[in-house]
Protein backbone atom coordinates (compact mmCIF):
# COMPACT_ATOMS: atom_id res chain seq x y z
CA UNK A 1 0.00 0.00 0.00
CA UNK A 2 1.46 3.35 -1.07
CA UNK A 3 0.68 6.74 0.48
CA UNK A 4 -1.90 7.65 -2.12
CA UNK A 5 -4.00 4.64 -1.18
CA UNK A 6 -3.82 5.07 2.60
CA UNK A 7 -7.16 5.27 4.45
CA UNK A 8 -8.41 8.75 5.45
CA UNK A 9 -6.67 10.22 8.46
CA UNK A 10 -10.00 10.73 10.27
CA UNK A 11 -10.75 7.02 10.00
CA UNK A 12 -7.31 6.10 11.33
CA UNK A 13 -7.72 8.58 14.18
CA UNK A 14 -11.17 7.23 15.04
CA UNK A 15 -9.77 3.71 15.33
CA UNK A 16 -6.72 4.75 17.38
CA UNK A 17 -8.74 6.68 19.96
CA UNK A 18 -11.40 3.96 20.23
CA UNK A 19 -8.76 1.25 20.64
CA UNK A 20 -6.94 3.32 23.27
CA UNK A 21 -10.09 4.32 25.16
CA UNK A 22 -11.91 1.00 24.78
CA UNK A 23 -15.30 2.51 23.86
CA UNK A 24 -16.62 4.39 20.85
CA UNK A 25 -18.57 6.78 23.08
CA UNK A 26 -15.33 7.83 24.81
CA UNK A 27 -13.61 8.25 21.44
CA UNK A 28 -16.50 10.42 20.23
CA UNK A 29 -16.14 12.62 23.30
CA UNK A 30 -12.37 13.05 22.85
CA UNK A 31 -12.70 13.86 19.14
CA UNK A 32 -15.81 15.99 19.66
CA UNK A 33 -17.90 14.07 17.12
CA UNK A 34 -20.94 11.81 17.34
CA UNK A 35 -20.92 8.14 18.22
CA UNK A 36 -22.31 7.42 14.75
CA UNK A 37 -19.45 9.26 13.09
CA UNK A 38 -16.89 7.16 14.97
CA UNK A 39 -18.69 3.93 14.04
CA UNK A 40 -18.89 4.94 10.39
CA UNK A 41 -15.20 5.89 10.22
CA UNK A 42 -14.10 2.58 11.73
CA UNK A 43 -16.29 0.57 9.35
CA UNK A 44 -14.80 2.53 6.46
CA UNK A 45 -11.28 1.82 7.70
CA UNK A 46 -12.03 -1.90 7.96
CA UNK A 47 -13.46 -1.88 4.42
CA UNK A 48 -10.40 -0.11 2.98
CA UNK A 49 -7.97 -2.41 4.81
CA UNK A 50 -10.03 -5.54 4.20
CA UNK A 51 -9.61 -6.71 7.79
CA UNK A 52 -11.71 -6.62 10.96
CA UNK A 53 -10.28 -4.47 13.75
CA UNK A 54 -13.01 -4.94 16.38
CA UNK A 55 -15.26 -7.82 17.29
CA UNK A 56 -18.04 -8.44 19.79
CA UNK A 57 -21.14 -6.41 20.70
CA UNK A 58 -21.01 -2.59 20.49
CA UNK A 59 -21.18 -2.23 24.28
CA UNK A 60 -18.24 -4.61 24.76
CA UNK A 61 -15.89 -4.20 21.84
CA UNK A 62 -12.72 -6.28 21.70
CA UNK A 63 -9.75 -5.72 19.44
CA UNK A 64 -9.05 -8.44 16.92
CA UNK A 65 -5.52 -9.73 16.44
CA UNK A 66 -5.04 -7.17 13.68
CA UNK A 67 -6.37 -4.39 15.91
CA UNK A 68 -4.05 -5.36 18.76
CA UNK A 69 -1.09 -5.18 16.38
CA UNK A 70 -2.11 -1.88 14.79
CA UNK A 71 -3.13 0.23 17.83
CA UNK A 72 0.25 0.76 19.61
CA UNK A 73 1.94 1.60 16.30
CA UNK A 74 -0.67 4.22 15.48
CA UNK A 75 -0.53 5.69 18.98
CA UNK A 76 3.24 6.09 18.67
CA UNK A 77 2.79 7.75 15.26
CA UNK A 78 0.20 10.23 16.58
CA UNK A 79 2.42 11.00 19.61
CA UNK A 80 5.31 11.73 17.26
CA UNK A 81 3.07 13.83 15.03
CA UNK A 82 1.94 15.87 18.03
CA UNK A 83 5.54 16.36 19.16
CA UNK A 84 6.66 17.37 15.65
CA UNK A 85 3.94 19.99 15.30
CA UNK A 86 4.55 21.30 18.81
CA UNK A 87 8.24 21.67 18.02
CA UNK A 88 7.52 24.32 15.38
CA UNK A 89 4.43 25.96 16.88
CA UNK A 90 5.60 28.08 19.80
CA UNK A 91 2.63 29.12 21.94
CA UNK A 92 1.97 30.03 25.56
CA UNK A 93 -0.98 27.66 25.70
CA UNK A 94 -1.75 23.96 25.39
CA UNK A 95 -0.29 20.95 27.19
CA UNK A 96 3.03 21.09 29.03
CA UNK A 97 4.33 17.66 30.02
CA UNK A 98 6.38 17.75 33.23
CA UNK A 99 8.10 14.68 34.68
CA UNK A 100 9.02 14.87 38.35
CA UNK A 101 10.35 12.84 41.25
CA UNK A 102 7.23 11.39 42.87
CA UNK A 103 7.73 12.56 46.45
CA UNK A 104 8.88 16.03 45.38
CA UNK A 105 5.78 16.27 43.22
CA UNK A 106 3.43 15.35 46.06
CA UNK A 107 5.08 17.33 48.85
CA UNK A 108 6.45 20.39 47.07
CA UNK A 109 5.14 20.88 43.54
CA UNK A 110 1.44 19.99 43.81
CA UNK A 111 0.69 22.28 46.79
CA UNK A 112 2.05 25.20 44.75
CA UNK A 113 0.89 24.34 41.23
CA UNK A 114 -2.46 26.12 41.58
CA UNK A 115 -0.57 29.42 41.47
CA UNK A 116 0.90 28.55 38.08
CA UNK A 117 -2.53 27.54 36.76
CA UNK A 118 -4.03 30.81 37.98
CA UNK A 119 -1.31 32.82 36.23
CA UNK A 120 -1.24 30.74 33.04
CA UNK A 121 -4.79 29.36 32.65
CA UNK A 122 -4.19 28.38 29.00
CA UNK A 123 -1.31 26.04 29.85
CA UNK A 124 -2.37 22.59 31.02
CA UNK A 125 0.40 20.98 33.07
CA UNK A 126 0.36 17.22 32.61
CA UNK A 127 2.42 15.53 35.33
CA UNK A 128 4.17 12.17 35.33
CA UNK A 129 6.58 10.62 37.80
CA UNK A 130 10.17 9.62 37.13
CA UNK A 131 12.84 8.03 39.30
CA UNK A 132 15.69 8.55 36.82
CA UNK A 133 16.92 11.41 34.69
CA UNK A 134 15.00 11.02 31.41
CA UNK A 135 16.67 11.16 28.04
CA UNK A 136 14.98 14.28 26.72
CA UNK A 137 15.91 13.43 23.14
CA UNK A 138 13.14 10.83 23.06
CA UNK A 139 11.24 11.38 26.31
CA UNK A 140 7.53 12.17 26.34
CA UNK A 141 8.04 15.22 28.58
CA UNK A 142 8.94 18.83 27.88
CA UNK A 143 10.55 19.39 31.28
CA UNK A 144 11.80 17.15 34.07
CA UNK A 145 12.43 18.01 37.72
CA UNK A 146 15.28 15.85 38.95
CA UNK A 147 17.88 15.79 41.72
CA UNK A 148 21.57 15.14 41.17
CA UNK A 149 25.08 16.54 41.30
CA UNK A 150 24.66 19.03 38.45
CA UNK A 151 26.47 16.85 35.89
CA UNK A 152 23.65 17.09 33.38
CA UNK A 153 24.00 16.15 29.69
CA UNK A 154 25.33 18.96 27.50
CA UNK A 155 22.36 18.76 25.14
CA UNK A 156 19.80 19.92 27.72
CA UNK A 157 19.04 23.24 29.40
CA UNK A 158 19.46 22.96 33.17
CA UNK A 159 17.85 25.37 35.64
CA UNK A 160 18.95 24.82 39.27
CA UNK A 161 16.25 25.38 41.89
CA UNK A 162 18.01 24.83 45.22
CA UNK A 163 20.54 22.59 46.91
CA UNK A 164 19.20 19.60 48.77
CA UNK A 165 19.62 19.74 52.55
CA UNK A 166 19.05 16.60 54.60
CA UNK A 167 18.74 15.73 58.27
CA UNK A 168 17.00 13.39 60.72
CA UNK A 169 13.33 14.13 61.39
CA UNK A 170 10.91 12.57 63.84
CA UNK A 171 7.71 13.39 65.69
CA UNK A 172 7.92 15.58 68.82
CA UNK A 173 6.65 12.60 70.82
CA UNK A 174 9.48 10.37 69.61
CA UNK A 175 12.01 13.11 70.30
CA UNK A 176 10.69 13.48 73.86
CA UNK A 177 10.71 9.73 74.42
CA UNK A 178 14.39 9.39 73.47
CA UNK A 179 15.53 12.88 74.67
CA UNK A 180 17.18 13.50 71.31
CA UNK A 181 16.91 17.31 71.28
CA UNK A 182 17.93 17.50 74.93
CA UNK A 183 21.00 15.27 74.71
CA UNK A 184 22.01 15.76 71.08
CA UNK A 185 22.30 12.00 70.74
CA UNK A 186 20.36 9.22 69.08
CA UNK A 187 21.44 6.69 71.70
CA UNK A 188 21.31 8.42 75.09
CA UNK A 189 18.79 6.01 76.65
CA UNK A 190 18.26 3.49 73.88
CA UNK A 191 18.68 3.57 70.16
CA UNK A 192 16.09 5.56 68.27
CA UNK A 193 14.45 3.28 65.67
CA UNK A 194 15.70 4.18 62.21
CA UNK A 195 13.69 4.33 59.00
CA UNK A 196 15.22 3.70 55.59
CA UNK A 197 14.13 4.17 51.99
CA UNK A 198 15.21 1.61 49.41
CA UNK A 199 15.80 4.48 47.00
CA UNK A 200 18.40 6.00 49.35
CA UNK A 201 19.82 3.07 51.28
CA UNK A 202 22.97 4.87 52.49
CA UNK A 203 21.22 8.03 53.74
CA UNK A 204 21.97 7.48 57.43
CA UNK A 205 25.56 6.47 56.78
CA UNK A 206 26.15 9.46 54.48
CA UNK A 207 24.63 11.88 57.00
CA UNK A 208 26.72 10.41 59.83
CA UNK A 209 29.92 10.89 57.82
CA UNK A 210 28.97 14.44 56.82
CA UNK A 211 28.21 15.54 60.41
CA UNK A 212 30.55 13.33 62.47
CA UNK A 213 27.53 12.35 64.58
CA UNK A 214 27.62 8.71 65.56
CA UNK A 215 24.78 6.54 64.30
CA UNK A 216 25.31 2.94 65.44
CA UNK A 217 24.07 0.16 63.20
CA UNK A 218 23.05 2.37 60.28
CA UNK A 219 21.91 -0.73 58.41
CA UNK A 220 19.35 -1.65 61.08
CA UNK A 221 15.78 -0.47 61.22
CA UNK A 222 12.70 -0.54 59.02
CA UNK A 223 13.10 -0.43 55.25
CA UNK A 224 10.36 1.07 53.10
CA UNK A 225 10.12 0.90 49.35
CA UNK A 226 9.94 4.61 48.66
CA UNK A 227 10.91 7.84 50.41
CA UNK A 228 7.24 8.90 50.48
CA UNK A 229 6.34 5.82 52.56
CA UNK A 230 9.34 6.46 54.81
CA UNK A 231 8.18 10.01 55.50
CA UNK A 232 4.65 8.79 56.22
CA UNK A 233 6.12 6.28 58.67
CA UNK A 234 8.09 9.08 60.35
CA UNK A 235 4.91 11.17 60.58
CA UNK A 236 3.26 8.18 62.25
CA UNK A 237 5.95 8.06 64.93
CA UNK A 238 7.51 4.76 63.79
CA UNK A 239 11.04 6.10 63.81
CA UNK A 240 13.49 8.75 62.62
CA UNK A 241 14.20 9.30 58.93
CA UNK A 242 16.82 11.20 56.95
CA UNK A 243 14.65 13.62 55.01
CA UNK A 244 15.27 16.43 52.51
CA UNK A 245 14.32 19.81 53.95
CA UNK A 246 12.22 20.71 50.91
CA UNK A 247 9.94 17.72 51.53
CA UNK A 248 9.33 18.29 55.25
CA UNK A 249 9.61 22.07 55.70
CA UNK A 250 5.87 22.57 56.11
CA UNK A 251 5.61 19.67 58.59
CA UNK A 252 8.38 21.19 60.70
CA UNK A 253 6.89 24.66 60.55
CA UNK A 254 3.56 23.18 61.69
CA UNK A 255 5.17 21.20 64.52
CA UNK A 256 4.26 17.78 63.12
CA UNK A 257 7.95 16.90 62.85
CA UNK A 258 11.12 18.13 64.53
CA UNK A 259 14.71 18.15 63.26
CA UNK A 260 16.99 17.89 66.32
CA UNK A 261 20.22 18.20 64.31
CA UNK A 262 19.09 20.60 61.61
CA UNK A 263 19.95 20.04 57.95
CA UNK A 264 23.17 19.86 55.96
CA UNK A 265 23.84 19.89 52.19
CA UNK A 266 24.45 16.51 50.61
CA UNK A 267 25.85 17.72 47.29
CA UNK A 268 22.61 17.15 45.37
CA UNK A 269 20.70 19.91 43.58
CA UNK A 270 17.03 20.02 42.56
CA UNK A 271 17.12 21.01 38.90
CA UNK A 272 14.69 21.46 36.02
CA UNK A 273 16.03 20.13 32.72
CA UNK A 274 14.40 20.77 29.37
CA UNK A 275 14.94 20.31 25.66
CA UNK A 276 14.42 23.99 24.90
CA UNK A 277 14.16 26.46 27.75
CA UNK A 278 13.29 29.29 25.34
CA UNK A 279 9.98 27.87 24.17
CA UNK A 280 7.15 30.01 25.53
CA UNK A 281 5.47 27.33 27.67
CA UNK A 282 8.81 26.11 29.00
CA UNK A 283 9.94 29.66 29.73
CA UNK A 284 6.70 30.43 31.58
CA UNK A 285 7.01 27.34 33.77
CA UNK A 286 10.71 27.90 34.46
CA UNK A 287 10.13 31.51 35.45
CA UNK A 288 7.33 30.50 37.80
CA UNK A 289 9.12 27.58 39.45
CA UNK A 290 12.32 29.59 39.96
CA UNK A 291 10.24 32.22 41.75
CA UNK A 292 8.62 29.53 43.92
CA UNK A 293 12.02 28.06 44.75
CA UNK A 294 13.39 31.46 45.75
CA UNK A 295 10.41 32.11 48.04
CA UNK A 296 10.46 28.65 49.66
CA UNK A 297 11.29 28.70 53.38
CA UNK A 298 14.90 28.09 54.33
CA UNK A 299 15.95 26.05 57.34
CA UNK A 300 17.76 29.14 58.63
CA UNK A 301 14.45 31.04 58.59
CA UNK A 302 13.22 28.94 61.50
CA UNK A 303 16.26 29.48 63.67
CA UNK A 304 16.82 27.13 66.60
CA UNK A 305 13.40 25.53 66.58
CA UNK A 306 12.67 23.21 69.48
CA UNK A 307 9.56 21.17 70.18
Amino acid sequence: MNRSSLPPLNAIRAFEVTARKGRMVDAAQELNVTYGAISKQIRHLEDVMGVRLFEGPRNKLQLTEAGVKLQPQLTAIFDQLEASISSVVDSEEGVLDVACIGTFMMRWLLPRLHRFSAHYPKIEVRLSTTSVTPNLANAACDLAIVVGENNWPSNVDATPLFAELVGPVMTPELDARFSVFETGSLTEREEVPLLHSLTRKSAWQDWSKATDISVPDTDKGTELEHIYFMLEAAMGGLGAAIAPWALVSEDIRAGRLVAPFGFVPNGQVYTVISRDAQRKKNRAFLSWIKSEAMSSPLWSDLGDVKP
